[in-house]
């Protein structure tokens, strides 16, 4: 009984430095983070948080795998909508996007914490618990992907075409995650990428489907419809 309740009050104090961290992080950035005023905001000593986070990196994974399980929640409604696999990848695929809109300091952690320069230098275990998390949600994009092969024509026997495609779906939404969070694409676009985003990969993400086999009518406006329903967010014309 002493041994659970230790080790709860454990991970009450690690997810306590995690949501100091990430608000932290919100406000002077990852590279400036002193791990001395981390342990001064969460009232315990640096030899403390040491034992919870080895290194600076190793907090920022710990920060990623828990914006990564926040995410995760949301793919629950994916899950339970009342409708075909390949619309439950699209909804999955609109979510993804969403909550790093909604979260931009949570997608940021999770985007620094992809760099072998962060990774390399955090804990196995740690690194690990990263993996084991991108591997479930990759696995849950696949099983939708692999449940819909029908509805892209692809045999059930076939896994290269479908896995091909979750890759290239996974690149398009995460690359639409990075620019949106970029100033960089303001001097091309303004503010019409962070704006449109949703509807961007809206219509991307049909495109692709359609070239992997999908035939529906208007495939653009079916997955514009399931956006409206689950993300949300109004739709334009383009």
């Amino acid at each position: 009984m002493v041994a659970q309740n230790r080790m709860e009050k454990r991970q009450q104090r690690e997810e306590l430095i995690l949501e100091n961290a990430a608000g932290l992080i919100a406000k002077v950035g990852f590279f400036e983070l002193k791990m001395s005023d981390l342990a001064k905001l969460c009232a315990i000593s640096v030899g403390t948080l040491y034992g919870h986070f080895a290194s600076k990196e190793d907090l920022l994974i710990g920060l990623a795998v828990m914006a990564g399980a926040k995410r995760a929640e949301k793919f629950d409604t994916a899950r339970h909508h009342d409708g075909s696999a390949i619309e439950k990848y699209i909804i999955a695929n609109l979510l993804d996007l969403w909550f790093s809109i909604e979260h931009p300091q949570l997608f940021e952690a999770e985007y620094l914490a992809l760099a072998p320069s962060i990774w390399t230098r955090a804990t196995p275990a740690r690194h690990q618990a990263q993996l084991d998390q991108i591997g479930a949600v990759t696995e849950m994009f696949q099983t939708f992907l692999t449940q819909g092969a029908g509805e892209l024509g692809i045999a059930s026997d076939i896994t290269s075409r479908t896995r091909n495609l979750n890759l290239g779906s996974w690149g398009l939404g995460y690359g639409i995650n990075v620019l949106v969070l970029s100033e960089i694409t303001d001097r091309h676009y303004g503010h019409q990428l962070r704006e449109n985003a949703i509807n961007i990969l809206c219509d991307a993400l049909a495109d692709l489907l359609i070239g992997a086999g999908w035939r529906v009518d208007d495939a653009r406006q079916k997955v514009r419809a399931l956006s409206e329903r689950y993300v949300a967010l109004p739709s334009s014309s383009g």
